[in-house]
């Protein structure tokens, strides 16, 4: 779509209405939680170190951090022993044992719409959808036809049903999944509005994950912003951002939570700026979300750990660049490495209000 038909989209979407609250007391204790990380590498760095430590080893630092009744992050890993190498920069690829890295962190979904995961064409991302199917994985954003890649997948908890879509911008035309053509969910602006739809439809509360952006960017760029917003006024609750390897700031849209980018996870950059990562844990009922608590990290080389002082400081003044936290003191909460244990950051202990 070129930018007049993207301006032409985005004038003619009329602003959804604010969605009513409930009054009821019950409504306003969350039922379900949702933990979302960054970006996964499982070859490289964080193989050798669950080579020597074991799968749990890269997170055990920061397992207890991420607990929840989901648990959510980008894996950009195409997981083959086959396929030939895409022409680019960086080509990763992992081994089907290598996914017992995430599991042991307690991950339970994955996003694979990224610009890794056809790393090794369309053979390696088919050995991709064979070995997460084979581990009894839930994952979006990626399958064997365009319905199956934009699919919403749905987490039902405690009577929540909790929706998942995943979408990128960052892969070119031959990775796109098609009516007949395995790939990623690519984010066509023309087809958001009703890919959200659909997906709202068959759940309580829905989450938008996004691969895209500029990598190392303190700012969202133009595409990001788009997609954001035409998920927003499609009727997604939460908007979740990955890619640019560092933290972007927090917008709120129309009421809702758009966290731009959490930076990386487990994967190691060359650059020092990708330190600073997050894990936000997210509160949801009938209502929609509740409350988004960001957890400050250190990514340490692979070896992720709570934030000291500095770390967690950088991290806020990334989050907050466009003011939500001052905006939404309710909605959004930063936990203090100072009234949080260094080792366990506890989701029941050490919460505190973005100062």
């Amino acid at each position: 779509m070129d930018a007049v038909a993207l301006l032409a989209l985005l004038a003619s979407s009329a602003p959804a209405a604010p969605a009513a609250v409930s009054s009821s007391t019950s409504a306003a204790r969350a039922e379900v939680t949702l933990s979302a990380a960054g970006d996964i590498r499982l070859d490289g760095p964080i193989a050798a170190i669950a080579r020597k430590g074991g799968p749990g080893a890269p997170s055990r630092a920061i397992k207890r951090a991420l607990a929840a009744d989901i648990v959510f992050a980008n894996l950009e890993t195409p997981v083959t022993t086959r396929g030939d190498k895409t022409p680019k920069t960086w080509n990763f690829r992992a081994r089907p044992a290598d996914l017992k890295i995430p599991r042991a962190a307690g991950v339970t979904a994955l996003n694979i719409a990224n610009n890794h995961v056809w790393d090794y064409g369309e053979r390696g991302f088919l050995d991709t959808l064979h070995a997460l199917d084979r581990g009894h994985w839930r994952y979006v954003g990626g399958g064997l036809d365009r319905a199956r890649a934009e699919r919403v997948r749905v987490f039902k908890v405690r009577g929540l049903s909790v929706g998942i879509v995943g979408l990128t911008s960052t892969h070119p035309r031959a990775a796109w999944a098609g009516p007949r053509k395995p790939g990623v969910a690519y984010s066509d602006y023309a087809r958001i509005p009703d890919i959200v739809r659909r997906a709202k439809k068959k759940c309580d509360v829905l989450i938008v994950s996004f691969h895209g952006g500029t990598e190392l960017a303190e700012y969202p760029n133009d595409i990001q912003k788009a997609v954001a917003h035409a998920a927003i006024r499609s009727g997604a609750d939460l908007f979740l951002g990955h890619h640019p390897h560092v933290l972007q700031p927090v917008e709120i849209y129309q009421g809702k939570p758009i966290v731009y980018s959490l930076g990386n996870f487990l994967f190691v950059s060359p650059s020092t700026a990708t330190r600073s990562e997050a894990i936000v844990r997210v509160e949801m009922n009938r209502d929609g979300v509740q409350q988004l608590t960001f957890v400050p990290l250190d990514g340490n080389w692979g070896r992720p750990k709570p934030a000291s002082a500095e770390v967690a400081a950088q991290a806020r003044a990334a989050l907050d660049r466009l003011g939500a936290f001052e905006q939404r003191p309710d909605l959004l909460i930063f936990e203090s490495p100072e009234s949080t244990p260094k080792d366990i950051p506890g989701p029941s202990v050490g919460r505190t209000a973005h100062p």
